[in-house]
């Protein structure tokens, strides 16, 4: 526990002295998050007072070494509290308070009402926390009980600190109902905490109508969508609004929108196809040139304080998103890239960007409707030093250890740089002492070094407890980012070879952005094929409208649409470019397109299955050799003529 009960003190002690006397220099540190001396109604001390530490670590080290110790001639006394019971009780000379016998049997009846609160709302009030109190503290001291669905911590409008109060909601309420049966009136982080059950004061959509009028169809689904903003997602990682990239397209080329979606053409949805490549390549180029990773955006964790605003009209400025967010809270930063049709806000404190996620989502931006979606965790870059130096080398006596890759002398520097590497370095060869922290002090000094990374995974022989952090093992690789490609590449010369923790480094672009499975990515790289497969094409796309697309960014040597009996297409192409290159450059420029509103999936095809000897291999027997196929009845001719079967 971190709450100390402290007896036998002086009756004139003040909250300030007993603080300096915990504080005092030479004692074991700590936070103290609480302190109170208990007074009688007359307002005279009762000489016992509790003090609050941050964690259960250091009250007990405050025990362990205050205890026995004197305030001015008075010797202290020095325990852990369990609870509100452990104060002392009232001397016996003092009569007894007066109860009422009616109110007894009331008690019970008070805790039903409590368990079929939280029965109905899984939700806990929680009161008296310390204002340090974070929402990872929260989610471990509750998560033993089972999954929690949502953390809250209201903050102060003005100060914007904590106001040491929080909601939690659990999925189930029997978790919920176990949590206030194990943790009311215990002490937590020097605190007495208090639970109360929480009742969800949402109104129905009902009471949301003026006038006390029923809410039509339309206007139920618009409040039901509205609440459920967030929950989940379901667009694009670069999700743009049409009409917004053809007004971009027009506005810069200085041309109508008409002669871009021209109704008598033939190619006008290769046309857009092509126009929102384009926008969403500029896009990302800026968004990494303002710190963004947009590798993060293909993991799961989401951040609570990073709002994705998209679907907005062409010409938004990041001043109107600015006055769009401003009134739910403190912005960080707000990014609007030039073609203006997707925007980032970056909330100081989670508790607005969810006010503010819920404010604004659905809400209508000129002729749009905006789509929210909460950003990835680690989105943007830390923050760096820009510095000219140099990397410090470091000196061994023993030989470095490398890989089979680096003992081939043209391994490095000569192999040429895919048109899908970015300005991330994938090093390999690490030891698997070096941490992340190890990782970026050797590298920050590089010109234009934006972060460093170790990949990690869990340490299976020790598993980690509940509500404790698990332990992790380096996997031996890990990644650099640098914010320009001339940083990366210049930096790539440097670091290849460079020994560090006695293991030579072997670094190569990482291909920043891919989206596809490791095993996918090992694939395409061992593969100098210059065939692709195009998956989700839609239905209506003729083979003319693929050629035009992937034409567009390299020379096709053959474009194949297979289709169903009824002559509609099946979904999928194949295409083969007449150089590597040309493939590459097809693949990075058009692999967050959409044709006619599908998003295009491009892999790489095999080898082994491109080939006519292996396609004829894996058909059987019976094919070009004129074998007789197993399980199938032949005819022959015999002598007289007569024709007969046989098996």
């Amino acid at each position: 526990m971190s709450r100390l009960l402290v007896k036998h003190l002086p009756p004139t002690l003040s909250l300030e002295r007993l603080r300096k006397h915990f504080e005092q220099k030479g004692a074991p540190p700590g936070t103290i998050t609480d302190i109170k001396i208990a007074h009688k109604p007359d307002g005279t001390s009762r000489r016992f007072a509790f003090v609050g530490f941050k964690t259960d670590k250091e009250a007990t080290a405050a025990r362990d070494w205050f205890d026995r110790t004197f305030i001015d001639s008075a010797r202290i006394s020095v325990t852990i509290a369990e609870g509100a019971k452990d104060a002392p009780a009232p001397r016996p000379n003092k009569r007894r308070r007066l109860t009422n016998e009616d109110d007894k049997p009331t008690e019970p009846v008070l805790n039903d009402s409590v368990k079929e609160t939280i029965q109905q709302t899984s939700r806990l009030f929680l009161r008296n926390l310390a204002f340090s109190c974070t929402d990872d503290d929260l989610l471990a001291l509750f998560r033993p009980f089972g999954e929690i669905a949502q953390v809250h911590i209201p903050l102060d409008p003005v100060s914007k600190q904590p106001r040491g109060l929080a909601y939690v909601t659990f999925a189930q309420p029997s978790s919920a109902l176990a949590a206030y049966e194990g943790l009311d009136k215990k002490s937590f982080q020097g605190r007495l905490l208090h639970i109360l059950p929480a009742v969800d004061r949402k109104g129905k959509p009902e009471a949301l109508d003026p006038g006390n009028k029923k809410m039509l169809v339309k206007d139920e689904r618009k409040a039901k969508r509205k609440a459920t903003a967030g929950r989940e997602f379901n667009w694009s990682m670069l999700y743009m609004n049409s009409d917004a990239v053809v007004s971009s397209i027009a506005d810069r080329l200085s041309i109508p929108k008409a002669d871009i979606l021209n109704p008598e053409s033939s190619n006008a949805a290769v046309k857009l196809a092509l126009a929102e490549t384009h926008v969403i390549q500029e896009t990302k180029s800026y968004l990494e040139s303002q710190g963004v990773i947009i590798s993060s955006f293909s993991s799961r964790g989401r951040s609570d304080t990073i709002i994705l605003v998209k679907n907005i009209p062409y010409g938004t400025s990041a001043d109107q998103i600015r006055e769009l967010f401003e009134v739910h809270g403190k912005l960080s930063r707000v990014v609007v890239p030039p073609a203006g049709t997707i925007a980032v806000v970056e909330f100081e404190h989670a508790v607005e960007a969810s006010k503010a996620f819920r404010g604004v989502a659905y809400r209508r931006l000129g002729n749009s409707v905006i789509y929210l979606e909460k950003g990835p965790l680690g989105m943007f870059q830390e923050a760096s030093e820009d510095t000219e130096r140099g990397v410090a080398t470091i000196t061994s006596g023993l030989e470095p250890v490398t890989i089979s890759e680096q003992e081939t002398p043209d391994s490095a520097g000569e192999e040429e740089v895919s048109l899908s590497a970015g300005s991330t370095l994938f090093v390999k060869n690490l030891a698997f002492s070096t941490t992340t922290e190890r990782l970026r002090q050797v590298f920050r000094n590089l010109p234009d070094f934006a972060f460093a990374r170790v990949q990690t995974k869990p340490d299976p022989k020790r598993p980690a407890a509940p509500g404790a952090e698990a332990s992790r093992l380096s996997m031996g690789y890990g990644f650099v980012g640098f914010k320009t490609v001339e940083g990366a590449k210049k930096a790539l010369k440097g670091m290849q070879g460079f020994t560090l923790d006695g293991h030579a480094l072997h670094v190569k672009f990482a291909g920043r952005g891919t989206e596809e499975d490791e095993s996918k990515d090992k694939a395409s790289a061992k593969s100098r094929t210059t065939k692709m497969i195009v998956k989700n094409v839609p239905f209506e796309a003729t083979k003319k409208d693929i050629r035009e697309l992937f034409g567009a960014h390299g020379q096709l040597k053959s474009v194949r649409l297979p289709k169903r009996f009824d002559a509609r297409s099946r979904g999928f192409a194949f295409l083969e470019f007449v150089t590597r290159h040309e493939a590459e450059s097809a693949y990075a420029a058009l692999r967050h397109t959409h044709l006619l509103g599908r998003h295009l999936v491009l892999e790489w095809a095999e080898e082994a299955e491109q080939d006519l000897d292996a396609l004829r291999q894996k058909a059987g027997v019976g094919y070009g050799g004129g074998g007789a196929l197993p399980g199938r009845k032949r005819k022959f001719q015999i002598d007289d003529g007569e024709a007969e079967e046989a098996d």
